[in-house]
C-alpha cells in the first residue's frame, strides 16, 4: 500500500498567501485598465467635439460622423489627434487657428458655420503635456502587453513588486483622468457660453440680419434689402418699384423691419446706405409731390424710368 503525504500546513499558508498576492495584482490591474477607460471615453468625446464645421442644417448629422469617427480610435490615435488639433502652445496659436480655416468648397446659397475650441498654454508647459500623454500612452501599452513579462507573480517577491508599480501606474493615470476632466468641464462652460451667445440677439442681428455688433451694417445680406427685394419681385411697374407700395407690403409681412433698426432715418436712406439699388424721384401730376422709386442695381438694362402718378 502506498501512502500519500498530505501537504503540510506550512505549505498551505504559502500558497494561500500567494493566491492572495496574485489576486491583489489582478485587482489592481483591473482598477488602473478600468481608469485608462474612462480617460479613453472622455478624450474621445473632446476629440469629436472639440471643432464642428458644415452647412448650418447639417452640424448635427457632422457631429454624429465624428463622434462615430472617433469611438473605434485607440488610445495612441485619439491623443495624436488631439494633441495635432486640439492642444495648442500660445506662440502658435494664431498659425493654428488659420490653419483650422476650411478650403473645401462652400456653396454661396448655403449657411455656413465653424466653430473650434482650443486648449492653449505656454510653450514649455505645452511641450511637458506632450510628454506626458505620450508617456500615458506607453504606460497604457506596457500594462496590456507586458506587465507578465516584467514581472514574476508566480513567487511573492514578483507580486509585491508588480503590486507597487501598479500603485503608481494608477496615480499617473488618475492624475492625467483629472487634468482631462478639468479640461472637458472648461470645454463644457466654453460650449455654454457659445450657446448663450447664440440665442442672444446680438448674433440674431449679426448672423441673420446682417447688423454687425459695432452698429455697421452688412447690407448685402441684410434682411431689410432682403425685403426690399422681395417686395420689387411683388410690386414693380414697369421694371421699377414704388417704394410706398413696397413699405406697405414690408410692414404688413415684417413688422420689425424698420430703417433705425438699421441706423437710417427714413427708407430713401435704407435704400442710399445700402448701396444695392437704384432711386428715382417722380413728381405727382396733380399736387406735384414727390413719389419715390427703385430697382436693383442687379436688375437687367434698358428698364424704363417710372412714369408720373
Amino acid at each position: 500500500m502506498t501512502l500519500v503525504r498530505e501537504p503540510s500546513r506550512h505549505t498551505a499558508d504559502i500558497e494561500t498567501g500567494l493566491q492572495a498576492l496574485q489576486h491583489e495584482v489582478q485587482r489592481k490591474l483591473g482598477r488602473c485598465m478600468l481608469r485608462l477607460q474612462q480617460y479613453e471615453r472622455l478624450l474621445k468625446a473632446l476629440v469629436a467635439s472639440t471643432a464642428l464645421e458644415g452647412p448650418v442644417e447639417e452640424l448635427s448629422a457632422v457631429r454624429a460622423r465624428q463622434v462615430a469617427g472617433a469611438s473605434d480610435k485607440s488610445l495612441g490615435t485619439l491623443v495624436r489627434m488631439f494633441t495635432a488639433s486640439h492642444l495648442t502652445s500660445e506662440t502658435s496659436r494664431g498659425e493654428v487657428d488659420a490653419s483650422g480655416a476650411s478650403n473645401g468648397d462652400k456653396s454661396p446659397d448655403a449657411a455656413w458655420a465653424s466653430m473650434r475650441f482650443s486648449i492653449s498654454m505656454p510653450p514649455q508647459r505645452h511641450e511637458q503635456t506632450k510628454v506626458g500623454l505620450a508617456e500615458l500612452v506607453a504606460l497604457r501599452n506596457d500594462l496590456v502587453h507586458h506587465l507578465i513579462e516584467r514581472f514574476d507573480i508566480s513567487n511573492d517577491s514578483g507580486c509585491s513588486a508588480a503590486s507597487n508599480h501598479l500603485d503608481s501606474c494608477y496615480e499617473q493615470i488618475d492624475g492625467h483622468c483629472r487634468l482631462l476632466a478639468t479640461w472637458a468641464a472648461s470645454l463644457t462652460e466654453a460650449e455654454a457660453l457659445a450657446s448663450s451667445y447664440l440665442a442672444s440677439k446680438a448674433f440674431e442681428d449679426a448672423f441673420v440680419h446682417g447688423i454687425n455688433p459695432d452698429g455697421s451694417v452688412c447690407w448685402l445680406r441684410s434682411t431689410i434689402v432682403e425685403c426690399l427685394r422681395r417686395a420689387e419681385t411683388a410690386c414693380q411697374v414697369d421694371g421699377w418699384t414704388p417704394l410706398d407700395v413696397a413699405i406697405r407690403l414690408i410692414s404688413k409681412e415684417h413688422q420689425d423691419q424698420i430703417p433705425s433698426r438699421y441706423g437710417c432715418r427714413t427708407w430713401r436712406q435704407v435704400l442710399k446706405q445700402s448701396g444695392q439699388f437704384e432711386v428715382r424721384s417722380v413728381s405727382g401730376s396733380s399736387s406735384g409731390t414727390g413719389h419715390a422709386w427703385y430697382r436693383s442695381y442687379a436688375a437687367p438694362e434698358g428698364r424704363s424710368r417710372p412714369k408720373a402718378t
